[in-house]
C-alpha cells in the first residue's frame, strides 16, 4: 500500500508540475511560427485535464505527504 501511494504521489505530482510549466511554453513552440504567441484560446465547454492540473498537484503533494507519515498515520 505505501509503494503505491509513493507512485500515485510522484506520478500526480509530476504531472500537475508538467501542466503548469506547459502553460509558460508558447502555443506554437513545436512550429516555426513568425508571430510568438502566449495565448491559448479553448471553449469554455470543452473537457480538458489541464483545468484540473492544480488538483493534480495537490493531490500529488498530499499522498507523497501520507507517505512520509505513514507511520504516524497507520499504513
Amino acid at each position: 500500500m505505501s509503494k503505491t501511494l509513493l507512485i500515485i504521489g510522484i506520478a500526480l505530482a509530476v504531472a500537475g508540475a508538467l501542466m503548469f510549466i506547459a502553460d509558460f511554453l508558447p502555443v506554437d513552440f513545436l512550429k516555426q511560427s513568425s508571430e510568438e504567441s502566449y495565448l491559448k484560446i479553448e471553449a469554455s465547454k470543452s473537457f480538458s485535464l489541464v483545468s484540473y492540473r492544480l488538483h493534480f498537484l495537490v493531490v500529488g503533494i498530499v499522498c507523497l505527504v501520507a507517505y512520509k507519515f505513514k507511520n504516524l498515520i497507520g499504513f
